[in-house]
């Protein structure tokens, strides 16, 4: 993301002001840790039911246009289908509107990118709004174990093609853990949060050689 918070409403504005130090307030996937390897660890995520759009952009500019459909999709443009455990009070038309959760995962699809916002890992799609806007997409992400590698900084190409690199040489060194996808992106804060308290992850999904 780039500018894409300049689009959320101004209430979001103001809950991610501590994000501006550090302080991460937004629901999270749940996962569990099974190695730590120095600078990588290797994850057990949850199912998890996801928001994703894929645009077929360069990556900046997909991920702005992807988050701001998505942002508008859980503020509101859909319709709902019962009630969220996650959402607010709200819940009229336009359709209901949910939290901000985070990170924004990034996956690089044919000739451009996938965007996915987590939307809870206790959610089903039938519980959730149905989005009004055809591009965006619901699906439950199963159970998977991801190599993860951690970075500050701006999410910027080269810190992508720096991780991305050491990433895979951790796994194609590894005796335990097979690649089992591209290397893909999370993003866990607002453009302009402190560069050395940001928060970004390279991710590959593995399967174990045992």
């Amino acid at each position: 993301m780039t500018n894409s918070t300049l689009h959320l409403p101004f209430k979001e504005i103001l809950k991610s002001i501590p994000g501006f130090f550090g302080i991460r307030l937004e629901e999270e996937p749940r996962f569990e840790v099974v190695e730590s390897s120095g600078d990588v660890e290797v994850r057990r995520y949850a199912p998890a039911l996801l928001a994703e759009v894929t645009l077929a952009a360069p990556h900046d500019e997909a991920i702005d246009e992807g988050f701001d459909i998505l942002a508008k999709y859980i503020f509101g443009e859909n319709a709902p289908k019962g009630r969220l455990p996650r959402s607010s009070a709200r819940s009229s038309d336009p359709g209901v509107t949910m939290e901000m959760t985070t990170p924004v995962l990034q996956r690089p699809s044919g000739k451009g990118w996938t965007v996915s916002f987590f939307l809870g890992n206790d959610m089903k799609v039938s519980e959730a709004p149905a989005p009004k806007d055809p591009r965006v997409e619901l699906r439950i992400e199963p159970a998977h174990t991801v190599a993860v590698k951690r970075y500050s900084g701006n999410n910027d190409a080269d810190k992508r093609a720096t991780t991305k690199q050491e990433l895979t040489a951790w796994v194609n060194a590894s005796a335990q853990w097979h690649r089992d996808s591209k290397v893909f992106w999370a993003q866990y804060d607002a453009p302009f949060v402190i560069p050395f308290l940001k928060r970004n992850e390279a991710m590959i999904q593995v399967v174990s050689t045992a």
